[in-house]
Formats: structure tokens, sequence, C-alpha cells
């Protein structure tokens, strides 16, 4: 086993730092759409995203046993690639899709997976000029770059789990289900061995896909907030996410303001996300804020470039709604909790175990409208309740997702999956995913 680990760390994510070293382009025909469609010349990945990744690359910065290389698509790219170094981190970065408006007609001229198939050739390029000891792939649910593992076959792949796609519930609670994405994720599951999730759901769904996965207990590192400001108090919820979709709750986050409404005509949701109003689902959410009379209870708020600006948005709010539906534990709520916002949501794999040493957010039945209206009406009501459930919430999130541990954790996992590899050693107990931590809820 190397002294020093040279790990590959396969994701997709955006912050101020990385993109002030992207030279983005567009060629001319396509800057004249642009200009025809009022959009800018910047790329459409302009905002941050994905901060948990960022937060992962500033843990792992800090080990001088591994020499960390980040490989990820970046749009509108100058070049089929990029590469920088920022603090001792070696950044690749791989044109890794076409740029807007071809993009979508492309894929369905030349088909999606001769997309994939030039972003694989890219890929196994730099993966060979690298020469990993292991690939941690970020991520099995994003196939333009998740499916390029499927090519890698002489290092470790390990995959961390930031959701399961093929989950059978999917097209009931979110409304829409891509089959290549499907498709590209369960060839991913069945081929590799090596996984790290961070809930139960994640582990049985994988273990369906692959009964003879190795599952290893893995965190990301959490966003936490710094420098945000009180403001005064706007809204009475606040419901946050990249996008506003059915899958984060937003159907529901509506119909239960409804029956809020009723006993507080002027409560107040602000929506903060990205929201297409010409979309169908855009459309038909608009027609049903209307037909419930709500029009005038909510505000929606585009979704910011840098994700602090976010957080302090979240201030002109009172309390968190965050009934996000397919996934163990949201980032949005740890998050909301940090920032000292009582949280309502709903019932999933994971968010039971914050409530495992004291009350800490409450809970609603998943699909229970009802339910989560009548604990926003609880928040609204008991402002004792609340600050308690705020102050619980906040010491047991610092105190379980240290990302400093987190990211211990995931080194102490490469090296556990390299012996294994290439010696058989056996992985040590205390790094598997321990069902008798995370029961079935």
């Amino acid at each position: 086993m190397p002294k020093k680990i040279k790990a590959i760390l396969l994701c997709h994510f955006s912050n101020e730092e990385v993109r002030a070293q992207l030279p983005v382009s567009f060629s001319g025909f396509e800057a004249v759409v642009r200009r025809l469609l009022r959009r800018n010349s910047k790329a459409s990945k302009d905002n941050d995203f994905a901060p948990w990744i960022t937060n992962l690359i500033r843990e792992l910065e800090k080990f001088e046993d591994l020499e960390l290389h980040v490989v990820a698509p970046a749009p509108n790219l100058s070049g089929k690639t990029v590469e920088f170094d920022i603090k001792g981190v070696h950044y690749h970065f791989f044109k890794g899709n076409l740029s807007f408006p071809f993009e979508q007609l492309a894929a369905k001229i030349f088909g999606a997976k001769r997309r994939f198939n030039r972003n694989t050739r890219l890929v196994q390029e730099l993966v060979k000029k690298i020469n990993p000891d292991i690939v941690n792939l970020v991520g099995s649910e994003n196939p333009y770059y998740s499916a390029t593992v499927l090519g890698i076959n002489h290092v470790p792949v390990y995959v961390s789990a930031q959701t399961v796609y093929t989950n059978p519930d999917r097209m009931r609670l979110s409304g829409h289900v891509s089959k290549l994405n499907w498709d590209i994720e369960l060839k991913i599951h069945e081929k590799e061995t090596y996984f790290g999730c961070g809930g139960r759901m994640h582990r049985d769904l994988i273990l369906r896909n692959n009964p003879n996965a190795i599952i290893f207990k893995n965190f990301f590192p959490i966003q936490r907030p710094y420098a945000v400001k009180q403001e005064k108090k706007i809204y009475d919820f606040v419901s946050f996410s990249v996008s506003i979709s059915a899958k984060k709750g937003a159907d529901d986050a509506i119909e239960a303001l409804y029956f809020v409404k009723k006993k507080y005509p002027e409560v107040m949701l602000n929506l903060i996300g990205h929201f297409n109003k010409i979309s169908d689902y855009g459309k038909n959410l608009l027609k049903r804020i209307d037909e419930l009379g709500l029009t005038k209870n909510i505000v929606f708020t585009p979704y910011f470039t840098r994700h602090e600006d976010m957080h302090q948005q979240t201030q002109k709010s009172r309390f968190a709604l965050l009934p996000v539906k397919l996934d163990v534990i949201s980032g949005s709520i740890i998050e909301a909790i940090l920032l000292d916002l009582p949280v309502v949501c709903y019932k999933t794999t994971g968010t039971p175990y914050l409530n495992s040493e004291n009350p800490s957010v409450l809970i609603a039945e998943l699909n229970n409208v009802r339910e989560l209206a009548n604990h926003m009406l609880t928040l609204m009501e008991s402002e004792i309740l609340a600050q308690s459930l705020a102050k619980n919430a906040r010491e047991f999130v610092l105190k379980t997702f240290d990302n400093t541990t987190s990211a211990k954790r995931l080194l102490a996992d490469y090296y556990a999956v390299l012996a294994h590899y290439h010696h058989g050693t056996p992985i040590p107990k205390e790094l598997l995913f321990d069902t008798n931590e995370f029961p079935i809820y």
C-alpha cells in the first residue's frame, strides 16, 4: 500500500474560486442565438452548486498523505480540458457537455450515449495521465460524468452516494424518471464493489442492485453558514433548494400553506430556487397557487450565484419548511438547522435520526400535507418549543456531522479499499455501515 494515496475525486460542482480559473467561450453563431434569447455570455453553470463537494475538497486538502486530483465537467469550456492547482489540489476540468442551446438538440440527433462516449474518452485520458491509486465517484445518478467509470477497470472505484436514482419510488415521489439515468446507474452499481452511504435508504437500494456490494458509512462535509447577519423577519417560512421541484416538496409546501392560511390569512412563504415558470411543471404550480388563493402569500426568489447569499436570504424567515421526499437527510435541512431555523420536514429513512437523542425537528409522515400544516402551526404558536427544537438540532448536527471527522473517515475508507482490493484484507468493521445505528424507519 502506498504511503501517500493518489486519489481522483470524479464529481460535478462549482464555486467562485474554480470558476475564476475556467476559460469560457461560445461559437459565433451561438453567441448570436444567446443575444436573441437574452441569455448572457456566461457559462450555464455560473452559480455555486453541490457545496458538499467544495467542503469535501477543503477538508481533504489538509491531509499530507493524500495527493488529490479533482476531475469534473465544465460547460462551455474553451478547449477539451483545463488544468490548474489551488492549495495543493490538482484540478482537471473537461468539456463535459455540449453548450446551450444545442445540447438537447444534439443529444436527440446523435444520441446521448455518444456524448457520454466523448466524456468517457476525455476522462480516461486524464485517468491514464494521473495514474491514481483509487477513483472516488461522487454521484452515480449523473450519467454525463458517472458513465465514465464503466471504462475504468485497472484501479478500485469507490462510489459516494449523493442519492440513489434507481429508486422504485422515484416516479411516485418525483413524477419523472429518465431511463438513461436509471440504466447507467444500475450498470455502475452492478459493476463496482465499494460504496459510501450516509443513510439506510441508499444502503438498501444499492444492495438491491448489487447484493455483493461493500457499504461504508460516509457523510459528506456539511455547509457551515458563515458571516450571516440577522434580518428583519418578512416571511414565516422558507423553502430552499437549487431548483423548485416536486421531489423537493414544493407542491406539498404549497398545499400545506393553504391549510395554515385558513387560520392565519397573512402567512408568508419564501420559495428559493431556480424556477422555470413557462415549463409544464412551472405553469401547473402557478395555476395551483392561484386556485388555492395563495398568490399574495408566496414569494419566489431566484437561486443565488453564491451559496452564502442564499443563506443570508433565509434569515428573512422565521422557520424552514423542507418536505424533501427523495433524500435521506437533505443538505438543506442540515443548513437550515445551522442557520438556527426550526425545521418542519417529511419522514424519510434519515430524518428520524435527527431526533434520536432529543426532539430536534418536526417530522410529518411522507405525503401527509395536513400533518405538515399542523407542524407549521405548532411552530407559529409555540415560540418556546421552536427555540428548543432549534437548539437541540444545532447541538446534534455539530456533534454528529463534524466535517473533519467525515473527511478522516473517507481517507480511512480509501486505505481500507486499497488493502482489500490488492491483498484481500478484511474491511475494518468500524468503517462499515451499521444498520443498528440506522434502523428502518
